[in-house]
């Protein structure tokens, strides 16, 4: 495997618990009792989670078309 396929691997695998914890620390800093749970779910789907696993699988999927041309297939 070329040290590209491994950095955009190890990009990928590293994105998606990046992207749980980022939502984690966003839920804990906003969430009080009493507010409805509209108000910080659907910003953190806008600007954690969708950004998060689309940048996961463009790293999976760029690591994978480059292994699959370094082998030829």
């Amino acid at each position: 495997m070329t040290r590209r396929v491994r950095l955009l691997a190890g990009l990928a695998t590293l994105s998606l618990p990046g992207t749980f914890l980022a939502a984690q620390i966003d839920f804990l800093r906003r969430h009080s009792p009493g507010i409805a749970p509209q108000k910080y779910w659907i910003p953190q789907l806008a600007r954690i989670w969708l950004p998060g696993l689309v940048a996961t699988l463009f790293f999976a999927l760029a690591a994978f078309v480059l292994h699959r041309r370094a082998r030829g297939d």
